[in-house]
């Protein structure tokens, strides 16, 4: 089979009826098909793969079904969104701890914001307690990350760790259309399931043959993902990967949004002046900011730590900073990077502490121990036995 027509094959008989919003979410999702298959190529970890629409009902739940079915059949079990952080991990660790091939969240509700997640998407080794057990299981994270959503949000440090494939129908009740190259797509897949594997082997095989170049797209965190899936495109002459990213970061970081908003009404109501939290807690109800539920006092403790948190971070125009103390209180100022704004040497810092918490460890398990789960994902100089075609 040619190149061409292995693209051809994937992209137009099988995923050709789904409404992508642009050749991004296109080159997304044909490498959301391939990363099974190569898993073992890539060195490092791979990021969520996101399926979203706005209106349920434009095949989110398809999509996710015909892209992984060729490498991993038509039965992918799923989990829902944990209602809280222990909720979250108990079930990536579940997840873990079975060897799932994917790991799907289906159907998001809530703001996607999950440390337990954020570290399991940034780490090649996962330790948690076992559930009603008192040893620690150390799980290698080799899965396919997939969620789904209708116009989801998702906090700032998801966002970056997220790639998207948005459908869009554009019309009131998308699951009525009709017209379908393929009425029964999950019948027509299975049935040329062969077909299709055989469609990504060619791809893959072309890449390997090509001296397995490099994509010049890139995305922090998951240089090596990005490298192996962007190459593979490349030879395949598929467009647009990593494409969206800017528009994604700008429609999805509902987080990134509000604090924004925050500095705004910041910089309108005091400008460059250093201020207490205190003085900013009208500010903060004013833009309606997240800071959970609680008495006024804590709620103020919070939007404290999360000011900690963002120190020398920019958001648009604003860089926010530490101002010094003050009767035992540190003083938060804002500087203006933007056009016209002020500019000049950087003040007083103030006490130095914990900012966000530390990524998991990268790609290796420290210790040297023995993992418990499946064997864990081969360097990035291994070639991999090609999968043979089904006949």
């Amino acid at each position: 089979m040619a190149v061409a027509a292995a693209v051809e094959l994937l992209t137009a008989d099988l995923l050709g009826d789904f409404p992508f919003t642009g050749d991004a979410e296109r080159a997304h999702a044909l490498s959301l098909l391939l990363l099974p298959f190569v898993m073992d190529l890539i060195d490092g970890p791979t990021p969520l793969h996101l399926i979203e629409a706005p209106s349920p009902g434009t095949g989110k739940g398809l999509m996710k079904e015909a892209t992984l079915m060729p490498a991993l059949g038509p039965d992918v079990s799923i989990m829902t969104e944990g209602r809280d952080e222990d909720e979250w991990r108990k079930r990536v660790t579940s997840q873990l701890l079975k060897g799932s091939a994917a790991i799907v969240i289906d159907n998001l509700r809530r703001t996607l914001d999950s440390a337990a997640l954020s570290a399991a998407l940034t780490t090649g080794w996962w330790e948690d307690r076992v559930l009603g057990h008192s040893r620690i299981a150390r799980l290698p994270v080799t899965c396919v990350w997939v969620a789904t959503g209708n116009n989801p949000s998702l906090s700032s440090e998801m966002t970056r760790r997220t790639v998207r494939i948005r459908l869009d129908a554009e019309v009131d009740r998308p699951w009525m259309r009709s017209g379908f190259r393929h009425p029964n797509l999950r019948g027509w897949a299975i049935e040329h399931r062969g077909e299709l594997i055989a469609a990504a082997v060619t791809m893959i095989r072309a890449w390997l043959a090509a001296g397995r170049p490099a994509g010049e797209q890139t995305i922090g965190m998951y240089e090596g993902w990005a490298r192996t899936m962007g190459g593979i495109l490349d030879v395949a002459a598929v467009p647009d990967f990593l494409g969206n990213l800017e528009d994604f970061y700008v429609a999805a970081d509902a987080e990134r949004v509000v604090w924004a908003e925050f500095f705004d009404s910041w910089w309108t109501t005091h400008a460059d002046r250093s201020v207490k939290v205190s003085e900013l807690w009208a500010v903060a109800l004013a833009v309606d900011l997240d800071l959970g539920v609680g008495s006024e006092r804590s709620r103020k403790t919070k939007l404290g730590v999360a000011l900690r948190n963002y120190r020398d971070r920019r958001f648009g125009d604003y860089r926010l900073e530490a101002a010094g103390i003050e009767h035992s209180q540190i003083q938060w100022r804002l500087r203006n990077l933007g056009p016209g704004g002020p500019r000049g040497p950087r003040g007083p810092r103030g006490p130095r502490g914990p900012l966000a918490p530390p990524i998991a460890n990268n790609g290796r398990d420290p210790s040297g121990g023995e993992p418990v789960g499946h064997a864990p994902r081969l360097g990035a100089g291994h070639v991999p036995q090609v999968p043979q075609v089904p006949t």
